[in-house]
């Protein structure tokens, strides 16, 4: 008995969509194939970090830092990372490194490594362009030089004060340099270093001789 036209184009139609299910199954696979090549590309087979390392930390999950009560920014104007730090330890089997941050005692120094970055220095010799120029002293009126307070990094029991590892605006670590309380003590830097070891953390600014 001969199968109805209507019968005919009915298994058409399954064999025409079962042959285009298959293609799209085999464009899907390659897709994904080119997708993995891509990503592996810009992926080592080794870990790509080592303690001393320095990198730039994601800013994505900490924006608040960068908020002052009750004020309100575009999340898109925030820095996307902030850095660099020094990497002070590697766990290579759960992909993670923990940083040295010295200005943020109350947050929790270990990260996935997909939240930070590799930092770059930048080569004076090859790329001067780049280089940020160093801002000038502050003249004060009995002619002393001084310079803007950027973070205060560590502190030191000395005799009966302590002495505070001073960053300077516009400068590296290189220019680190520890200074007397005695000499900080007009400072907001100084004030912020004490209210974040009690658990206050500010915005770090103010003037200090160096």
């Amino acid at each position: 008995m001969d199968a109805r036209p209507e019968d005919k184009r009915a298994r058409d139609l399954i064999r025409r969509m079962e042959i285009i299910t298959k293609e799209a199954q085999d464009n899907l696979l390659r897709a994904k194939i080119s997708q993995a090549a891509q990503a592996n590309k810009h992926r080592s087979l080794t870990f790509p970090f080592e303690v001393g390392n320095r990198v730039r930390l994601s800013t994505l999950h900490r924006r608040h830092e960068y908020k002052k009560a009750g004020e309100l920014r575009v999340a898109k104007f925030m820095p996307r990372y902030d850095g660099p730090y020094t990497m002070i330890d590697v766990d290579r089997e759960n992909s993670t490194v923990t940083l040295d941050l010295p200005n943020s005692p109350n947050l929790f120094p270990t990260f996935h490594t997909s939240v930070v970055v590799p930092y770059v220095e930048n080569d004076a010799d090859l790329f001067p362009g780049r280089e940020f120029e160093k801002p000038a002293p502050v003249q004060m009126q009995d002619g002393t030089e001084e310079y803007y307070v950027r973070d205060i990094i560590e502190e030191r029991r000395r005799g009966r004060g302590f002495q505070y590892l001073v960053r300077w605006v516009g400068y590296g670590p290189e220019e680190d340099r520890w200074i007397a309380g005695s000499e900080l003590k007009d400072t907001e830097a100084l004030d912020v270093w004490l209210a974040k070891a009690k658990g206050n953390p500010s915005s770090p600014s103010s003037v200090a001789s160096r």
